[in-house]
């Protein structure tokens, strides 16, 4: 939204801000929940008895078609080819993408235009952006239906916990704006009436407010929750810590965006009382690996290509996450290193399907930071806008009254810049914290070879 519209927004009374949320809530529905969706749903549903020989053939015949259409119609393949003298029938399978290099996000970010399919109708294209959680702004171009396919994917992977489409839910999340940040006492959850969401600002959920919205959801009948692993976990510690039982609790609890641990998996289970089942993805929409009935992560290979490779130093078994998206002719990454780790499993997996599978994803692992009025953050890539001049960004807390920023800059940061992204970071904070900036020319890596987003000395509740 414009400024102009978000201030009005806030200055909106709460059963009209619930009219507003609605409104964009039936937007993003028919972006998602098209013809197509259906469509891919019902196939998805199929293919998830495929032999692994039958999602191999399927995977190779996208592979041909995404070479030949990155060839034909991107520039920055175009050239690629050219430089490796390659032709697009040196790629016939899976196995032949190894003839490719690798695309870091450094390399999309240099080159976004150059990654965009030529003359792709502009109805179709739908616009966005992803910090990251290297801090490294992407702004991303993808065609309608590679929503549709997402959110399928999700929904296979949903309704092998039970849930369909259109029960009600509640929703944990970090979108700036749905409730307003100034907003400092309850109401902090709104209506999206046409899809039958709740959805809670988790900047909101500071120790004070976790009363109300407790008695908010003893009265909310519900299928499932949904969001932050993170702020599902505050959650369900205060629920034991206080000995409360929800007297209408989820059938089960889906996380998402952040790694789930497992002792935040272990906590929410027993608070709320049901299954907790998490799924892996990204927002540039190359591959997605969803949870089965015994927990491990399936590649979910009708939407993208995984590669684990060995990452150098990592005692991980498997290793990096390099995806090849199969649903998005916009704006094709092929070979895209994602910057997370996961763990292979042994063996198939006892619940029958045939794709690799994962037992855990290691990558995503981020600490939270805790401010001095009790609130617990994670997921910070928000804060990254698709034009910033922040390169890399770490947040460092030894302690809880203070936290360190540090920063690489790109050659056009200006004062400007430091003060637009301290705003933007205090009003995810507040203003309890003493928030300090360290510029660096280079952020180090971890032992494992991984960027770590939050270094926390602290200890969450």
């Amino acid at each position: 939204m414009s400024g102009t519209l978000v201030r009005v927004y806030s200055k909106m009374p709460v059963w009209l801000q619930d009219v507003a949320v609605t409104l964009g809530g039936l937007k993003t529905r028919r972006l998602k929940e098209g013809r197509t969706f259906w469509k891919v749903l019902s196939f998805l549903q199929e293919s998830d008895k495929w032999s692994f020989a039958e999602l191999s053939n399927y995977q190779d015949e996208r592979v041909r078609e995404l070479v030949a259409h990155a060839h034909e119609n991107v520039p920055y393949y175009n050239r690629l080819f050219r430089e490796k003298r390659l032709h697009p029938n040196d790629i016939r399978t899976v196995r032949d993408l190894e003839k490719l290099p690798i695309l870091t996000k450094r390399e999309v970010r240099r080159h976004q235009d150059q990654l965009l399919a030529r003359g792709w109708p502009a109805r179709r294209t739908v616009i966005g952006h992803t910090g990251g959680t290297t801090g490294t702004a992407l702004r991303l171009a993808e065609d309608r239906d590679t929503w549709a396919w997402n959110w399928a994917v999700i929904w296979r992977f949903r309704k092998r916990f039970g849930i369909e489409p259109g029960e009600p839910y509640v929703t944990f999340g970090g979108r700036r704006g749905v409730v307003p940040l100034e907003r400092l006492s309850p109401p902090f959850w709104r209506r999206n009436l046409v899809s039958r969401q709740t959805y809670v600002s988790v900047h909101h959920m500071t120790v004070q407010n976790l009363k109300p919205l407790v008695d908010y959801l003893q009265r909310r009948r519900v299928a499932y929750y949904t969001g932050y692993p993170s702020a599902l976990y505050l959650l369900a510690c205060y629920l034991l810590r206080e000995k409360i039982r929800l007297d209408l609790p989820p059938k089960v609890i889906i996380t998402n965006s952040e790694s789930l641990l497992p002792h935040q998996r272990r906590t929410i289970a027993q608070a709320f009382g049901c299954e907790v089942a998490d799924y892996y993805g990204q927002t540039e929409h190359c591959s997605m690996m969803c949870e089965c009935d015994r927990h491990r992560y399936h590649v979910d290979m009708e939407f993208g290509i995984v590669e684990f490779l060995p990452s150098e130093g990592s005692s991980t078994a498997g290793g990096r996450i390099i995806s090849t998206g199969l649903q998005n002719p916009v704006m094709p990454l092929i070979r895209y290193d994602t910057g997370d780790l996961a763990t292979l499993a042994d063996g198939p997996c006892p619940c029958g399907r045939h794709s690799p599978t994962a037992v855990s994803i290691d990558g995503r692992i981020e600490a939270v930071i805790v401010t001095p009025d009790g609130r617990q953050l994670g997921r910070l890539d928000h804060l990254f806008k698709g034009d910033s001049k922040i390169l890399e960004a770490q947040f460092v807390q030894e302690n809880v009254e203070s936290l360190t920023v540090r920063i690489v800059r790109d050659d056009d940061y200006r004062q400007k810049d430091e003060d637009e992204f301290l705003h933007d970071l205090r009003t995810f904070v507040g203003d309890s914290i003493k928030i300090d900036f360290e510029y660096v020319s280079e952020i180090p890596r971890g032992p494992n070879a991984k960027f770590r987003q939050v270094i926390s000395s602290v200890r969450s509740t």
